[in-house]
């Protein structure tokens, strides 16, 4: 059962509950570790010593909301960067492989020009947007939506649905390079934009 399944069974069955009570109703090997997963995937929330609240689909979509407004706040700073990685295999699918990321998590990966840092954690900070800057030691936990940064002298840029991302081909490579999280990705992407590559990978 997927966790999305999950939260819409909890949302009707109870608001709040205790571990005793799901441990009762719901037959499964690793009971604390769904809940840590679905707590992690924004799903739930603590209520308390042992329990727990189910997010509100309210709630749930302001989340939603609140992930496109990070994607179009970085049109709205108007420096030079390139979604990449995840985000550019997200965008060049058109939304359609998502993977690693949850209401409750939610990295947006960019590269940024180097002399331009300093401008982007300024605009960032005064967005109340977190960021985290590649290759430097983690301060503290992140959660929610945040940005991942990556400084670099220089890169390419192109534009799918008016987003600057990295090239289609620097993204294929990414994908071959996590091809384990990727395969699939790399068939939509194949068969997407013609690209007549093997890929071995269909979902049965």
């Amino acid at each position: 059962m997927k966790y999305y399944e999950l939260w819409i069974i909890l949302w009707r069955w109870k608001k709040e509950f205790s571990v005793k009570e799901f441990i009762s109703t719901f037959q499964t090997p690793s009971p604390n570790k769904v809940l840590f997963d679905m707590k992690s995937k924004g799903f739930l929330k603590k209520a308390g010593w042992g329990k727990y609240r189910v997010v509100s689909p309210k709630e749930l979509f302001k989340e939603r909301v609140s992930i496109s407004k990070a994607y179009d706040l970085i049109k709205k700073i108007g420096l030079k960067h390139a979604f990449t990685g995840p985000d550019a295999v997200f965008l060049w699918t058109k939304g359609g492989y998502q993977v690693g990321r949850f209401f409750g998590f939610y990295p947006i990966y960019l590269r940024v020009l180097k002399r331009d840092l300093n401008k982007w954690k300024k605009k960032l900070k005064s967005e109340n947007m977190k960021y985290y800057v590649k290759g430097m030691p983690l301060r503290e936990t992140f959660f929610g939506t945040f940005y991942v940064l990556a400084p670099e002298k220089s890169f390419g840029v192109e534009k799918t649905d008016g987003f600057s991302v990295d090239s289609l081909n620097e993204t294929i490579k990414f994908c071959k390079e996590n091809i384990y999280q990727y395969e699939p990705a790399l068939e939509m992407l194949n068969e997407m934009y013609g690209l007549k590559m093997r890929v071995r990978y269909r979902e049965v």
